[in-house]
């Protein structure tokens, strides 16, 4: 407990046979010499007094007989830094307290020509010391701000650490999309069959019940057509997952988490923000992604969309982040190929300038996958089939295809964390490409327009004709049409890698 009291006479100093002694005389043991608790001590030069538990203090000092009663620069500048060591203040104003009281000592405690020379010696640095308070303070303010500013522009990005239960429900929309898209097709089917039936019986023209029949025939060719391209070429279609995070232009710190609980998410402010920090060693600020990519040659070269690769150039809050003076740091680049557990890790190779394409080359080359056929200089036309496969919603359309059991024991060994959920569907070799049907509706030399009951989610893509050779990449959905869609012609991917041939050509 702190000795609050006040006594008459709390010590005693004495000079016995030419030593110094001082003897507790509190009667309450409330004397201490250097920090430790004494009745009676022999005192040195330099010992620190301390009269009752965190009350006064003093510096205990010896000199002889002839010496000058006036403090010598070096005792003056020992005595500030005790003081300003055991004196409670900001860290950042040390600099100015010390200056303080080494000023203070000089103008009571030193001779004239200490003065003199302090004088010249002390008015430089102080001003010095001043201003560089004045800086730090400053500092201290506007990374202060810049906490603040980080915290609300990390509330708005979307980083792709979602909770177990909010994949579940994603998880559950996707598999109710999925059973009303089936219900829709087949109940066009029985529509057609029964009106089919309808007429035969009522003996209506031959022309009428050969249009149905076309009809019925179209669907089930356009169904026969894309179950044979996801088997001939799925093998060659790959997800494509990405992170990228920030750093600091300046210094190259990295954004991160302040902390994670126990299940892994973000510590988070009163308003559930993520708390980020540009110090300390906890987890980085990641934004996850994903598309899907396609193999090109044997060299293990594959093609997605620029804006997969670039994603902060189009993600608003990110650019942001980059507008308030951090610079996107791309942390992991993978892709998993059907029926293939380990992942294959990507470099990039080109990234167009002009187009929305980009090739990527892999760390091995895939034993397993062919690579595709480009349809370059194959003539598309209006109306003509098409098949497109992806890897539309990613983990949670993955996870919809399997039984319930399955996706709610992935969810519970991998949790939110999007990296070991996709190491988790891989070694279930869950990874497979959807196949979406439709046609095109218009073409041109720099776009091609085509209709398709759902492709949401599909950049990177690549669309198939029917001979079974890639005419397009899958570019954008219009947001304000249902259905359509828009790939980028496959000259494009062609021209871009002729041109890193030329530039990078490969050993034969």
């Amino acid at each position: 407990a702190i000795d609050v009291a006040v006594y008459p006479l709390h010590a005693e100093l004495t000079v016995e046979n030419g030593h110094p002694i001082i003897r507790d005389r509190s009667g309450k043991r409330a004397l201490f010499v250097n920090g430790l608790r004494q009745m009676e001590a022999l005192l040195q030069d330099g010992d620190l007094l301390e009269f009752g538990e965190q009350g006064p203090q003093l510096r205990f000092r010896l000199s002889s007989d002839q010496a000058s009663d006036r403090k010598s620069w070096r005792t003056i500048v020992e005595d500030s830094q005790d003081i300003v060591v055991r004196t409670p203040h900001t860290r950042y104003l040390s600099p100015l307290y010390l200056a303080r009281h080494i000023l203070r000592d000089i103008v009571l405690h030193a001779s004239p020509a200490v003065k003199a020379a302090a004088a010249i010696v002390l008015i430089a640095p102080l001003l010095l010391i001043s201003w560089l308070g004045v800086v730090v303070y400053r500092e201290h303010q506007a990374a202060a701000m810049s906490e603040r500013r980080l915290a609300e522009l990390s509330s708005q990005l979307q980083t792709g650490r979602l909770t177990q239960t909010e994949l579940e429900q994603r998880i559950e929309r996707e598999r109710e999309g999925a059973e009303a898209l089936r219900r829709q097709q087949e109940g066009e089917i029985a529509a057609l069959m029964a009106k089919l039936k309808v007429m035969e019986a009522a003996r209506q023209s031959t022309q009428d019940t050969r249009a149905i029949q076309q009809q019925l025939s179209a669907i089930r060719q356009s169904q026969s057509f894309a179950e044979d391209i996801i088997r001939r070429f799925g093998g060659s279609v790959a997800l494509l997952q990405g992170g990228y995070g920030f750093k600091e232009k300046t210094t190259g710190r990295p954004l991160r988490y302040q902390g994670l609980d126990q299940l892994g998410n973000p510590y988070v402010d009163k308003d559930g923000n993520a708390l980020v920090t540009l110090e300390g060693i906890a987890p980085r600020v990641l934004i996850y992604f994903a598309g899907t990519a396609f193999l090109v040659d044997r060299a293990g070269t594959v093609v997605t969309n620029r804006h997969i690769v670039r994603m902060w150039e189009s993600y608003e809050p990110a650019k942001e982040v980059i507008a308030a003076g951090f610079e996107p740091d791309m942390v992991l680049l993978r892709l998993f190929f059907p029926g293939e557990e380990t992942p294959y890790l990507l470099t990039e190779v080109t990234v167009s300038d002009q187009v929305d394409v980009a090739t990527l080359r892999m760390d091995r080359v895939p034993a397993a996958a062919t690579p595709l056929v480009l349809a370059s200089g194959v003539p598309t036309h209006v109306g003509e089939p098409v098949v497109m496969l992806s890897y539309p919603g990613t983990v949670d359309t993955l996870l919809a295809r399997t039984a319930q059991s399955i996706s709610q024991a992935i969810l519970a060994k991998a949790g939110g964390d999007p990296v070991r959920l996709v190491n988790e569907v891989a070694q279930k070799k869950l990874i497979r490409p959807l196949a979406t049907q439709g046609h095109l509706s218009d073409v041109s030399p720099d776009l091609i327009t085509y209709e398709a009951a759902s492709a949401s989610g599909s950049s990177g893509a690549p669309i198939f004709n029917r001979a079974g050779t890639v005419i397009g990449v899958n570019h954008a959905t219009l947001q304000r049409v249902e259905g359509v869609h828009m790939a980028l012609p496959i000259r494009f991917v062609a021209d871009l890698l002729n041109a890193t041939q030329q530039h990078n050509p490969q050993p034969q």
